[in-house]
């Protein structure tokens, strides 16, 4: 084996280790990101035009494990409580009660924090998941709000409403 061989051998083994570390690199990175993102909270305020403001304290849902489960399994939301799903960018969405026990105000708003469309959402059980009825934000959606059901109706939330996100 010549010299020019083994170059080619040793700048191969190189390649394939630096790629072996960046995946390891990029895999470590995706997990925590995924850690921190568990730990997040937000407080999510409703600015609704001729009636008083509602607070509510979120846990954030954005990670793809996280926005498929939501709020399935939880037996109660306690007042002031509420989950709130962050997406990367805007976009048409849609959401089930699958193995959600409570009813919800689902709140869709828009990139400008302004309310699109709000779902009242009714606890379905024993339905399979074909009868299960979808809920759909009327436009690209960059966040949605899950709040104990008629909170919206009780303090004037409605399409247009300002939101304000502050993460914790």
């Amino acid at each position: 084996m010549n010299n020019k061989e083994k170059g080619r051998i040793v700048f191969f083994l190189i390649l394939v280790c630096l790629i072996v570390a960046l995946a390891v690199f990029y895999q470590l990175t995706v997990v925590n990101i995924e850690n921190a993102n568990e730990k997040q909270s937000a407080v999510v305020t409703f600015l609704p035009d001729n009636s008083t403001s509602l607070t509510i304290t979120c846990k954030v849902a954005s990670s793809p494990k996280q926005l498929s489960k939501g709020l399935m399994y939880q037996e109660k939301l306690p007042d002031g409580e509420g989950m709130l799903f962050v997406f990367d960018c805007p976009r048409n969405v849609s959401y089930w009660m699958k193995n959600v026990l409570i009813p919800l105000d689902i709140i869709f708003l828009d990139e400008n924090c302004a309310v699109i469309n709000i779902e009242n959402a009714e606890v379905e059980v024993n339905v399979s998941d074909d009868e299960l009825k979808r809920y759909h934000s009327a436009s690209p959606a960059k966040w949605v709000v899950e709040i104990n059901q008629g909170l919206c109706s009780s303090y004037g939330i409605e399409k247009g409403t300002e939101v304000s996100i502050e993460y914790l």
